[in-house]
């Protein structure tokens, strides 16, 4: 997948809100820590709320598309997540976004975006958004700087692998996101391609039940199937049951008899220490270690 549109000290970002209100006073936080290194633009009416959305469907869809087609805008950055970006994906043009090549910054609903910039050939980063940077740590916030700027350096992690059937290696593209928003996508034109990629999952609030019960519809409807190997992150406010079985015996059942390489570990997701990571690039598992990269 080519390199994005470069992003530098100086370029211009375009802020929108594509999903679910957000705190105004962190919001404004999250755009003088920005405002520090780059040129930041957002629409007058970011702050629209109508229930559990920043705005109409068509409010959200023209400041997306507006914010792709804009030729002074080099990089996209979401508010927060929430809910909604799924309800917008029909307005959003493939072809306009293959032509902009421009990435997109977000996580958790954003997923949706991050699908469908891949589907157009465009990277994207899964990282912290707006609302949350004004109180990001330093390290997260250099991560962030680096993730955007520099999305083809290499990165790496030591994680847990989880004993199966496959003791290899494994090499793809690295894609993937919120798990919730990716079994929504399941069974619409915007699910993702995954034939032979690196898939990584995240998810807050999720009971481990309901975990298997997602992971065992994207089993049965072939996903596992096409991947190469799984990396799996921060799944958060997702306590065991009365039956004590918890998201960690979950995955550990469910992957047991795999024959891709799975690790988890990865502080990647809803939680303060969300590692940013490049999407489209090159991921390698080689025992335990993730290195992202090219």
């Amino acid at each position: 997948m080519q390199l994005p549109r470069p992003v530098t000290e100086g370029s211009r970002i375009g802020v929108i809100a594509p999903a679910g209100p957000f705190d105004h006073e962190a919001f404004k936080r999250g755009i003088a820590w920005l405002e520090e290194r780059y040129e930041v633009s957002h629409d007058p009416d970011i702050y629209t709320s109508e229930g559990y959305f920043a705005g109409s469907d068509t409010r959200r869809s023209d400041e997306i598309i507006r914010a792709v087609i804009d030729p002074d805008i080099d990089a996209i950055v979401c508010a927060r997540g929430g809910y909604g970006c799924t309800r917008i994906l029909p307005g959003i043009s493939i072809e306009s976004l293959r032509d902009a090549n421009k990435l997109i910054i977000g996580f958790s609903d954003v997923t949706a975006f991050h699908a469908l910039w891949n589907s157009a050939g465009v990277r994207s980063v899964h990282a912290p958004m707006v609302a949350a940077l004004g109180s990001a740590p330093d390290p997260i916030r250099e991560k962030w700087i680096s993730a955007v700027e520099q999305p083809e350096s290499g990165r790496n992690w030591d994680l847990t692998r989880i004993d199966n059937n496959c003791k290899s290696t494994a090499r793809g593209e690295f894609i993937g996101g919120n798990l919730a928003v990716l079994g929504a996508l399941n069974g619409t034109p915007y699910a993702p391609d995954l034939n032979g990629k690196i898939l990584f999952i995240e998810d807050v609030g999720e009971r481990p039940y309901r975990v298997d019960r997602m992971l065992t519809t994207l089993s049965q409807s072939g996903w596992f199937d096409r991947i190469s190997g799984l990396v799996i992150g921060a799944f958060t406010e997702g306590a065991p049951g009365k039956d004590g079985i918890s998201i960690e015996d979950v995955f550990a059942s469910r992957f047991a008899a795999a024959n891709f390489p799975v690790v988890t570990g990865l502080r990647a997701g809803h939680i303060t220490d969300n590692e940013p990571l490049p999407f489209g690039g090159t991921a390698e598992i080689a025992g335990g270690t993730l290195t992202l990269g090219g």
